[in-house]
């Protein structure tokens, strides 16, 4: 496949490359100038959230709706400034769209990309990491028919991305690499290495590895649940019946005991491998080929690529207004030159007349320019008071409730989290599987368990060892016989 290059910038790194859809190498900054330069946004520093808007809402109310609710909604702080782009989702039984926004502060992006901006003198795309893997479908290198789960883990960031008909639909974030070795007390080597070669399996760990064994289990666990949560949330949203394939991203490598975690999590049924982009590139550097990919689909105008970019190319002068004025004196003095000295005092005036006009302009342009500073200044103060304003009587309002409420809000926590611990352990002790946990508030859970023929009885004993530990109400719908599966969804309530 030949496609033409594009520059691609390496925060992490401060590397130019370019990149043409299968290989890349190193650039200087001269090349790089003259082609479209794109990089990625580290997952850490963005923020999004998701909210649904009328279909047919104007392209210029919905950016405007987009800010307000990033600020009002997304948790933004008003006293800083933020990059913000958006996409939006069809759904198939609403007339709404499903708008997903992305934002990220601009200080953030110039401690970043500052440096290479410098280089390059532009960066044209700034995109968002979760959408990178459409660009697999762009060039059929994934199955656009099937809804597939793909699961990158990172030093700073993970996160899983759920892919449908060859689009992005969601993504939910996870804990990192260096969270995990934190907690383990180890370094972000070791944990790659210990997950690449031992990964979840008890047996292939010393006795005195029993922390990090541990460690590893529990995260990976946590992982899972909440992939399953996630996967059952935009199920009833997006209207797809399960997930076909699951895709790791972490370095071209498997990672032992995962595929059998999945199974016990609702995804037996589901293909599982690797991710792969780029045959020429090596396996430690699939997912930044992924990502390259993707950059350049977006270049191709074959995706739509949300921009968070603060640094466009400057518009060359002869675009500009006064570019284009001067252009046209230029072309009139040259039209006029050949009719000679007859002509020349004629010329003359019309020069002089055409700098005055020119001053005139000039003056009139810095006039104006001064005006809509200071007014847009003036604006800016009146909504930051604004806002200050609304901002304060919230606190006002809140202060006299918190007090009262932080208890409620403390005892509430560690409810759930016995309940949790509780319907975790139960799960354990009777080896039952749960496709599904869903808690409401610190009072009410419900878990959905598979279980086969012979075992059904654990089902019972899980709900009995529920109501020894307390619980007023554990009860459960029929127990169903499916594909000789026993289904059964049990609610507890405190």
């Amino acid at each position: 496949m030949t496609l033409e290059a594009i520059t691609v910038c390496r925060s992490e790194s401060g590397t130019l490359l370019r990149f043409d859809g299968e290989t890349w190498s190193e650039t200087t900054p001269k090349e790089a100038k003259k082609r479209f330069c794109a990089a990625m946004v580290p997952a850490e520093l963005i923020r999004s959230h998701t909210f649904k808007v009328p279909i047919g809402t104007s392209e210029e109310k919905l950016s405007t709706t987009v800010e307000i609710t990033m600020f009002e909604e997304g948790g933004l702080d008003l006293n800083e400034e933020y990059a913000i782009a958006y996409i939006r989702h069809p759904l198939d039984f609403e007339s709404s769209w499903l708008v997903e926004a992305f934002a990220v502060e601009s200080a953030k992006l110039h401690e970043r990309f500052d440096a290479l901006a410098k280089r390059t003198g532009h960066i044209d795309l700034l995109s968002v990491p979760y959408l990178a893997y459409e660009a697999l479908y762009r060039y059929e290198r994934a199955d656009a028919a099937a809804t597939e789960l793909f699961l990158y883990l990172g030093e700073s960031a993970s996160y899983a991305v759920l892919c449908k008909e060859g689009r992005y639909i969601a993504h939910r974030t996870l804990p990192s690499l260096l969270s995990l070795a934190t907690r383990a007390g180890v370094t972000v080597e070791v944990v790659e290495e210990t997950l690449k070669t031992r990964g979840l399996e008890a047996e292939r760990f010393g006795p005195d590895e029993r922390l990090l064994l541990t460690t590893i289990q529990e995260e990976f666990e946590g992982i899972v649940r909440r992939i399953g949560q996630a996967v059952s949330h935009k199920r009833g949203i997006f209207g797809f019946g399960g997930v076909d394939t699951v895709l790791l991203d972490f370095g071209g490598a498997e990672i032992p005991g995962l595929w059998e975690l999945l199974d016990g999590y609702g995804f037996e049924e589901s293909r599982k491998g690797v991710v792969s982009c780029c045959p020429k590139l090596p396996a430690e550097s699939q997912h930044e080929g992924v990502e390259a990919l993707y950059l350049l689909a977006a270049f191709k105008k074959e995706v739509e690529a949300p921009n968070l970019t603060i640094f466009e190319k400057p518009t060359p002068f002869l675009r500009t207004h006064t570019g284009l004025f001067l252009s046209a004196v230029a072309a009139a003095l040259l039209a006029v030159a050949g009719y000679g000295l007859y002509l020349a005092a004629e010329l003359g005036e019309q020069q002089r007349e055409a700098e005055r006009l020119q001053r005139e302009y000039d003056t009139a342009r810095k006039s104006f320019e001064r005006l809509g500073s200071q007014l847009k200044q003036e604006k800016a103060e009146r909504d930051v008071l604004q806002k200050e304003v609304k901002r304060k009587n919230l606190e006002l309002m809140a202060y006299d409730e918190a007090a009262d409420a932080m208890m409620l809000i403390e005892d509430s926590k560690r409810r759930r989290r016995q309940m949790m611990r509780d319907v975790d352990t139960a799960l354990a002790e009777y080896r039952l599987s749960a496709t599904s946990l869903e808690q409401n508030g610190s009072k009410r859970m419900r878990v959905d368990i598979l279980t086969g023929y012979s075992d059904r009885d654990r089902i019972a004993k899980f709900m009995k060892r529920l109501a020894e530990k307390g619980y007023s109400s554990v009860g459960t719908d029929a127990i169903r016989l499916d594909k000789d599966v026993y289904r059964s969804s049990v609610e507890i309530v405190r």
